[in-house]
């Protein structure tokens, strides 16, 4: 993932958002230490549905049932 400063940034945002949306992804340094992240719209969606809480209640809930051997067989799932 590249890296932008802010100063960098302010001067060329237009440029820089037409990147992010064809798939580039940055992140934003203050005083050379990571501040921020760009990326497209389409990725910061499943990052936030990755970590919803409800997903995450499903997911450890599925976890705690495999280590408990309570699984089920896929020809069994249709």
């Amino acid at each position: 993932m590249a890296e932008i400063g802010v100063k960098e940034l302010k001067a060329t945002a237009s440029a820089v958002i037409e990147e992010v949306e064809r798939g580039a992804a940055y992140v934003v340094t203050k005083r050379g230490r990571p501040a921020a992240v760009l990326i497209p719209v389409e990725e910061a969606e499943d990052l936030v549905l990755a970590n919803a809480d409800e997903y995450l209640r499903m997911r450890r809930a599925g976890r705690t049932a495999y280590a408990k051997g309570r699984t089920t067989d896929l020809k069994d799932v249709r």
